[in-house]
């Protein structure tokens, strides 16, 4: 019996120290092979390839330290979430060094030292044995590389931390920012005016440095500065002369990108009347293998609400003339739409294009097949009635890549046209155009174009993201925009029809309780079978 019970302790022992065994061996693996399941559908808690790929290109360790405090516990809560983040930024990178710091143990030099890096001591609001306080924290983050040093000043959550942590990493790990220029003198968008600023921080705030923004003026017929990498001509207004057109093709010949949003209508002063407009720039985009539609858009089905000014009254309303653009009609293929969920543009035209030899077209955003089109004079009061006509998808935004050719190869070189008169100037040969005469084709090279350029003006979030999206394509690639694309999301839900809608009606209203009715009776019955079963098979 002694030993039947020595035997079975032994084995006991035997499991726990082999049950010991595998979870240390479990551990130990652990730290060398990260794993983790992410079950949302973007993986929108996992970092994105984008991140990977910039943390594989590191040439030298980039220094990240987290400063932040341990109490209270809303400080510590958000300390430990940036943890993991970082955490996970560590297990793809060997050439990251974290670490965390408590500013709570500085001394007065050490917390003005930290307050010359950009990193302030900040007032938070906490509740504390039912009584509200407040609590002075850090919640900061320094990223080094090569003697340079930028910060995120005040972390209050995960939601955006991948994008500013990573475009962080690379700002101060590219040696030359980059040029972005907008194009002036055709009462386009000014990104130095006013009414721009709100565009102009959030490109200085979402590219953390990673381009310089300028204006190019092409009246004087100079050409594009070679420092521009990317151009934006953001609705002009004003006829192109060709001279400028003529800058704008060469610019593309040696490589540099556009984006082109061109609006087909004009707007009357104070009304909601429209009449065409026309920028010059047909002839060339279809060149390039792109088709200008010079009409108006409305969707009957998907579109946004706009506000109206009705007497004294403010007023939200449906309007089929801002198309909003749902999924599937993005390309899901392009990185500048394939994280998109949705987008409102307003007043725009369509825009088609066609893949010529040695380039690729891309439709980036379409209408629903409740797309409609109209031409000549637009009243676009909320009260006037949609014109009857035929319903169809309508491309709205497309890219083209690849190599083009030019469209004033085998031309004469535009000359200047003057400021007011815009006939050509009578001027001397000009010893520039011999010696660089119409380059016939392009590097290798992008162009996007947008059917309106309304949607920079109205600032609404969809639309500056998808805008920021291309900029960053044509600017730096691939780098940043899936990390971005993370925080969009607008999950509508799916349109049913009265048939849809009639029957999850009814069946909550009759179906469930008639569920609960047949339930009741089927218990009933059986109970009721049961209990003769036991009668009859007592009676023997």
């Amino acid at each position: 019996m002694a030993n039947k019970r020595l035997t079975h302790g032994g084995n006991a022992v035997a499991f726990v120290v082999i049950l010991f065994g595998i979870l240390a061996l479990i551990n130990f693996l652990s730290t060398r092979r990260f794993i983790r399941a992410d079950l949302t559908e973007d993986k929108r808690y996992t970092i994105s390839d984008a991140t990977k790929n910039q943390l594989n290109t590191l040439d030298d360790i980039v220094t990240v330290t987290a400063y932040f405090s341990t109490e209270p516990a809303e400080v510590a809560q958000i300390r430990r979430n940036v943890r993991d983040v970082l955490d996970e930024y560590n297990a793809f990178s060997k050439k990251l060094q974290l670490d965390f710091v408590n500013p709570a143990d500085f001394d007065d030099a050490k917390k003005q030292e930290l307050r010359f890096k950009g990193i302030p001591e900040v007032q938070i609001n906490v509740v504390k044995e039912d009584k509200a306080e407040i609590a002075n924290v850090y919640m900061g983050i320094g990223i080094g590389y090569g003697g340079k040093e930028e910060v995120l000043p005040v972390v209050q959550s995960t939601a955006n931390l991948e994008y500013e942590l990573t475009s962080t990493i690379l700002k101060v790990t590219t040696k030359e920012a980059k040029t972005v220029g907008f194009l002036t003198g055709h009462d386009e968008l000014d990104i130095n005016a006013q009414n721009a600023q709100g565009l102009r921080t959030l490109l200085d705030k979402n590219a953390k440095g990673q381009y310089n923004i300028t204006t190019v003026n092409l009246h004087n017929g100079e050409p594009v500065n070679e420092t521009v990498a990317t151009l934006v001509v953001a609705g002009p207004r004003r006829a192109l002369t060709e001279r400028e057109k003529y800058e704008l093709d060469q610019f593309i010949m040696r490589g540099g990108r556009i984006i082109f949003l061109v609006d087909a209508i004009q707007l009357q002063p104070n009304t909601l009347q429209a009449t065409p407009l026309s920028t010059g720039l047909n002839d060339m985009l279809a060149h390039y293998g792109i088709t200008l539609g010079n009409n108006l858009l409305a969707d009957r089905r998907f579109h946004d609400t706009a506000r109206f000014q009705q007497g004294f009254m403010t007023v939200i309303q449906p309007y089929p003339y801002f198309v909003k653009i749902v999924k599937p009609n993005f390309s899901t293929e392009h990185t500048v739409t394939n994280q998109l969920e949705a987008l409102t543009l307003p007043w725009t035209s369509s825009v088609d294009a066609a893949a010529k030899e040695g380039t690729t077209a891309t439709a980036l955003a379409k209408t629903s097949e409740f797309g409609q089109s109209m031409q000549g004079y637009y009243n676009l009061m909320p009260s006037a009635q949609l014109p009857p006509g035929d319903m169809q998808p309508y491309t709205v935004a497309v890219a083209v890549e690849g190599t083009f050719t030019s469209f004033y190869a085998n031309k004469e070189i535009p000359p200047v046209a003057a400021a007011e008169e815009a006939e050509p100037v009578e001027q001397e040969p000009n010893p520039e155009n011999r010696v660089n005469p119409v380059n016939p084709a392009s590097e290798q090279t992008q162009i996007v174009v947008v059917g309106t350029a309304q949607f920079l003006t109205q600032m609404r979030p969809d639309g500056i993201n998808f805008f920021l999206n291309a900029v960053d394509w044509l600017t730096l690639g691939d780098a940043l925009i899936g990390i971005r694309s993370h925080a969009i999301t607008d999950r509508p839900l799916r349109e049913t029809t009265e048939l849809e809608k009639n029957f999850f009606k009814y069946l909550s209203i009759v179906g469930i309780p008639l569920l609960v009715v047949i339930f009741g009776l089927l218990r009933y019955f059986l109970k009721r079978r049961a209990k003769r079963m036991v009668e009859t098979y007592g009676a023997y």
